[in-house]
């Protein structure tokens, strides 16, 4: 075991002996810690006197002192130059205040501490934001909020990297902790890590098809999913602990509700069963939510279809996005259906003797394009496409029919005119961005001296000099389609066991299985009527002591492959016993 004498950065006993605690508060908790953790047992409760810790530092089994952080006192470690530009982009307009704060010398490296009212002491919580960037000790960079059970080592603790002492940015006797601003507390309180892109952080998965079946109690659902307890063990990655944990007042503000709306959503999605219990604390709502493959279950579909990576800020608008991931999955799907009938176009051709074959085009000859198949040009509002084009997807009768909802409501969610227009008692759809669109219009030729008044009642327009059929929109969405192939594949195998299940026992209601005379005979249900042949089945088995008992192999023959199975071996004794009560 090795000892605390044996450390490297103990060589710096000189300047631990003349450790100086003038600078740090009187009413300030501290410990003793060894490098940067603590190495006393309970150190969370134990009260340890000045007296002592400098005694501790004069033996050497301490290197310096640490701050006990927690009631009324917040930390924020911002540990590399990456986490200061995290923490610049996160505050926005808003900014720090002067308060007291350290550094142990390494670049980008200082920590902050603040006071908090105790009104908002509950809002605070240990909090790990990781940049995705290695630093020079071959650790991510973070920025980390340290609440309660956390400590921060104070200067002039000895650094164990550097060999040298922290030092002081602004001292706590001239420059005391600052009230911790609004917005710093608030990130703290709602803020989870899971980095997808630069552009993308805070996102959530959403299966646009279970909306349709549990409606608004999805977004509880999602929420609990977003807040699981996981991410805060492993640096914002969700391993599906199925508990979530999240205060009433960051679900008001996430999904726009009143709190007597969410106690309501709790007790519905309970209900359903897309949760299984919650419990309720000063504030502070834990949820024991159901796993996807179950809520699928339980709105009984058979594909789990699209499934989109969303804002968290969007869960308050769920049933437009609904619609948004599904006009998008539908094109997406459309495009490629659209690909593989050329492709298949393409080998009719090379097939067909009278055709001249397809020549490959070499890459170096390719111009890249911007345009669709026979797409003419592109305006502000159409895309003009030459005859012959096929259409697909986009219509908004196909995404009513996935959504199952009317074309109407598809056709108010993805306008403009609705989603620009919040509504006026609650603000709702005020964060909704704008949507574009553009409607395929394909040219109709050979229709130049043709009526005008026909080509109108056959829904065509004039324009440019050539009649026009209009057709499906185009909407330009950047929801972000996952994958989900293992969810599927499970899925799918979960359906097709179920499915093989039914059938069987379908068929063992239904029907009587013929079984050949000698599979009966020697198969081992059928010792009680033909214990004759058996006896001579068994008695030339081979038996062998162990544990000085005596054991005999049963071997009776399978009824399909008839033959023997290796069954647990059984002790003499029990099988004298069974004989027994066969005779009586």
């Amino acid at each position: 075991m090795t000892s605390v004498f044996d450390l490297p950065y103990l060589d710096q006993l000189s300047q631990v002996s003349s450790f100086d605690l003038s600078k740090i508060p009187d009413l300030w908790p501290l410990v003793p810690v060894v490098g940067k953790q603590p190495y006393q047992k309970n150190w969370v409760n134990k009260q340890c006197d000045r007296s002592e810790i400098l005694a501790e530092l004069e033996t050497g089994k301490a290197t310096g002192v640490g701050l006990k952080l927690g009631n009324g006192l917040l930390a924020v470690d911002i540990d590399g130059e990456s986490a200061t530009k995290l923490l610049l982009k996160l505050s926005g307009q808003n900014t720090l205040p002067v308060t007291t704060a350290w550094t142990s010398g390494r670049p980008g490296r200082r920590q902050y501490l603040l006071s908090v009212e105790e009104r908002n002491w509950l809002r605070c919580r240990n909090l790990r934001i990781g940049t995705g960037i290695v630093g020079d000790d071959g650790k991510e960079e973070c920025l980390e909020f340290r609440w309660l059970g956390t400590q921060s080592v104070l200067p002039p603790s000895i650094h164990p990297l550097t060999k040298k002492p922290y030092t002081w940015i602004n001292n706590p006797l001239e420059t005391p902790p600052a009230l911790a601003p609004e917005w710093l507390i608030s990130l703290c309180e709602n803020w989870h890590t899971e980095y997808v892109s630069e552009d993308e952080i805070d996102l959530v998965r959403f299966p646009a098809r279970l909306f349709s079946h549990f409606g608004r109690q999805l977004s509880l659902w999602l929420l609990a999913r977003r807040f699981d307890n996981s991410r805060e063990k492993h640096g914002g990655k969700n391993f599906g602990s199925g508990i979530g944990s999240f205060t009433l007042l960051a679900a008001t503000r996430i999904l726009g509700k009143s709190e007597g709306h969410i106690r309501r959503l709790l007790r519905e999605a309970k209900a359903s069963g897309l949760i299984r219990r919650y419990n309720q604390s000063y504030g502070r709502i834990t949820v024991y939510y159901s796993s996807l493959e179950r809520a699928i279950a339980i709105a009984g579909l058979d594909q789990l279809g699209p499934l989109a990576a969303i804002n968290i800020d969007d869960l308050r608008n769920l049933h437009i996005i609904a619609t948004e991931v599904e006009a998008q999955h539908l094109q997406r799907a459309s495009f490629y259906q659209q690909r593989q009938e050329e492709t298949q176009q393409i080998k009719v051709q090379d097939s067909n003797p009278e055709q001249p074959t397809t020549q490959m085009v070499a890459p170096i000859t390719l111009l890249t394009c911007d345009k669709l198949a026979r797409v003419s040009r592109k305006s502000d509002r159409f895309i003009f496409c030459e005859p012959g084009f096929r259409f697909y997807g986009g219509s908004q009768a196909a995404i009513a029919q996935s959504r199952g909802l009317s074309a109407e409501t598809v056709s108010r969610h993805l306008s403009n005119r609705y989603r620009l227009e919040a509504s006026p008692v609650r603000g709702f759809r005020r964060d909704l961005p704008p949507i574009i669109k553009k409607q395929l219009v394909e040219r109709v030729p050979h229709l130049k001296n043709m009526p005008p008044k026909i080509c109108l009642e056959e829904g065509l327009f004039l324009m440019g000099g050539d009649w026009w059929e209009p057709h499906c929109n185009v909407y330009l969405l950047n929801h972000r389609l996952v994958s989900a192939r293992r969810r599927r594949s499970h899925l799918e195998g979960v359906t097709e066991k179920r499915e093989w299940d039914d059938k069987q026992d379908l068929c063992l209601k239904t029907t009587a299985t013929p079984i050949s005379e000698d599979k009966f005979l020697l198969s081992i249900s059928s010792k009680n009527c033909f214990s004759t042949e058996i006896k001579e089945i068994e008695t030339g088995l081979p038996e062998f002591k162990k544990w000085g008992k005596t054991y005999r192999e049963g071997s009776p023959l399978n009824w399909n492959t008839g033959e023997p199975n290796l069954k647990s071996l059984q002790p003499k004794s029990r099988q004298k016993n069974q004989d027994k009560e066969k005779q009586k």
